[in-house]
């Protein structure tokens, strides 16, 4: 407790301060009667000389907020005696801090007195501001008497929340219920995370279950990808209900405390506003996104049907519009794909946010990146359809393009797919395969497999016919060569030396191809080596003694009735 001596008597307070007013109210009247006295007109100035004073003219002074206890009192807008706004109100927030500090325990009364240069603002009688007729709102229509009224109501409601609050027993108050708001937030967001934890958990399980009993890989993977999408939402939503717990706690722990309690007051304000906003974004967004919903649900049916109507195609059932099995489940993917577009072209104007800038710039990327990276595989994906529609080949049939020849294994959406007789699948363009010869093998008039042909080159000592003999001699003999339609021979050449005959054969299996073409030439040479001919193309530097003709009597090629008589004795 204060000794007596050391506080001012109450009636010398109470004259200082009136004199100390007085000496204010005397200092403002003397500097508006020196601002009311006329001065000597300044000479008419040029207009140049009117531009260079405006261009010199500073610029209008910025809205100043008065401060305290983080509670505006008033907005100070005009400048008064050469002080701008903000020096106005910086000067006034101090002077009401200075009364406040040093008032003491005793209550602190709002006054307020009007004089010709506005409304003088004072705490126990202690002037602290001055509010001008310029400081009003002008947009608002405010007049003083509203000012006065606002100043005072928030001034005073700053005051005893600040008296109030400073109290020691407040602060502990507030500390201890932070503390248990605390410990409530960390209890609440642990028992989120332990939920959502949970529910995932759950969710896996139901959706593995699920997955297992499917036996279609792709509705498997399907599943499979919703459920890392549900996961995903599960996330956000927990990760949402945290901050919505740390956002609770912050606004709870600063309305514990008097000065930071507006800011929780402007956080409930955000709160409310923001969860207004997204509900009425919501209820605006619903009946666009129900239609969108029902289209997306039309194409899902259409396709559907569109399946089982192709899928009976597939299975030989019936044919729809000359549609056979092999073209069956492109054409149902080209179908699908045709649908899911219109669906999409006609969905965009309901899906919410597609009239904003943003969706639309963002459905502009995406179409320049279509445009510009996707070019090739459109063109792969058409040269596929005109692989398959042109039917050039199919799958099983032996085909060759360019240097590789095989088996088509398939005829997918971007590539071709052939088996090698190596067994090597090589994967081939469909632009390349189209750009290309492309030779098919097992399109033929004759029947299933493909024509296997092979050449000699004999001289022209050796009877044709017996050259013509021994091949078909060896083509019958060997294994895999079709005897219908029947093998023959074909003289292509007559060189200088030699004549160039040509085995053509049927090969019933394409892929046995390179071990009938071995079998086929040791039979060759089997039968040529048994009649003692030559497999050679002889070559001359020099004119025989003797002609290379064949004799009349051995143009069939067959062995003289006493050779055959010679051969006979010798053998027996």
């Amino acid at each position: 407790m204060k000794q007596p001596t050391a506080r001012r008597p109450a009636g010398l307070c109470q004259l200082y301060r009136e004199l100390r007013c007085a000496a204010v109210l005397l200092l403002l009247s003397m500097a508006f009667a020196a601002g009311a006295v006329p001065a000597p007109a300044p000479p008419k100035a040029s207009p140049a000389t009117s531009a260079e004073a405006a261009a010199e003219q500073p610029p209008a002074w910025g809205d100043a907020t008065v401060h305290f206890y983080n509670r505006d009192i008033v907005t100070l807008r005009a400048e008064f005696l050469g002080r701008e706004p903000d020096l106005r109100a910086r000067t006034a927030e101090a002077a009401i801090r200075n009364v406040f500090e040093h008032q003491g325990p005793d209550p602190i009364k709002v006054d307020f007195r009007e004089s010709s240069e506005g409304l003088l603002v004072l705490l126990s009688d202690e002037l602290v501001m001055i509010v001008i007729p310029g400081d009003l709102d002008a947009l608002s229509g405010q007049t003083m008497a509203q000012a006065r009224a606002q100043i005072a109501a928030r001034l005073q409601d700053a005051l005893v929340t600040a008296r109030r609050e400073q109290a020691p027993a407040r602060l502990t108050r507030g500390v201890l219920w932070s503390l248990l708001g605390t410990v409530v937030a960390a209890l609440l967001a642990m028992g989120v995370l332990w939920f959502g934890r949970r529910i995932r958990e759950r969710l896996k399980l139901l959706i593995q279950a699920r997955s297992d009993a499917i036996e279609r890989d792709t509705m498997r993977q399907l599943v499979l990808g919703v459920r890392i999408v549900v996961g995903w939402l599960m996330r956000v939503v927990v990760a949402l209900a945290l901050v919505v717990i740390v956002e609770e706690w912050v606004r709870f722990v600063l309305g514990q405390f008097g000065f930071t309690r507006p800011w929780a007051d402007a956080m409930t304000g955000w709160m409310v506003s923001l969860m207004r906003d997204w509900a009425g974004s919501i209820a605006a967004a619903l009946p666009g996104l129900v239609a969108a919903i029902l289209i997306f649900a039309l194409a899902r049916l259409l396709t559907h049907s569109v399946g089982a109507a192709f899928h009976g195609v597939q299975e030989g059932r019936f044919q729809l519009f000359g549609i056979d099995r092999n073209l069956a489940e492109p054409t149902r993917k080209l179908v699908n794909m045709v649908i899911w577009l219109f669906a999409l072209a006609m969905a965009y104007p309901y899906l919410p946010g597609s009239e904003t800038e943003a969706f639309k710039g963002l459905s502009v990327l995406v179409g320049l990146m279509i445009s510009l990276g996707a070019s090739g595989i459109v063109g792969q994906a058409a040269g596929g359809f005109t692989i398959l529609y042109s039917r050039t080949m199919s799958v099983g049939e032996y085909v060759r393009s360019g240097e590789v020849e095989g088996v088509v294994l398939q005829i997918g959406l971007f590539t071709t797919r052939l088996r090698t007789v190596t067994g090597v699948e090589v994967s081939i363009p469909n632009n390349v395969v189209l750009g290309g010869q492309l030779h098919n093998y097992s399109r033929h008039p004759d029947g299933p497999g493909m024509w296997l042909e092979t050449g000699v080159t004999i001289g022209y000592d050796t009877p044709w016919r017996q050259v013509h003999r021994l091949l078909l001699e060896a083509a019958a003999r060997t294994p895999g060569v079709a005897s219908e339609p029947a093998p023959f021979v074909l003289q292509t050449a007559l060189s200088d030396f030699y004549v160039d005959y040509r085995l053509r054969v049927r090969v019933a299996e394409v892929l046995r191809r390179a071990l009938v073409l071995s079998e086929l030439h040791a039979q060759i040479q089997d039968s040529f080596n048994a009649e003692g001919v030559q497999i050679m193309s002889p070559n001359y530097e020099a004119d025989p003694e003797q002609p290379k003709v064949v004799p009349r009597g051995h143009w069939d090629g067959l062995p003289s009735a006493a050779e055959a008589e010679g051969n006979s004795a010798a053998a027996g």
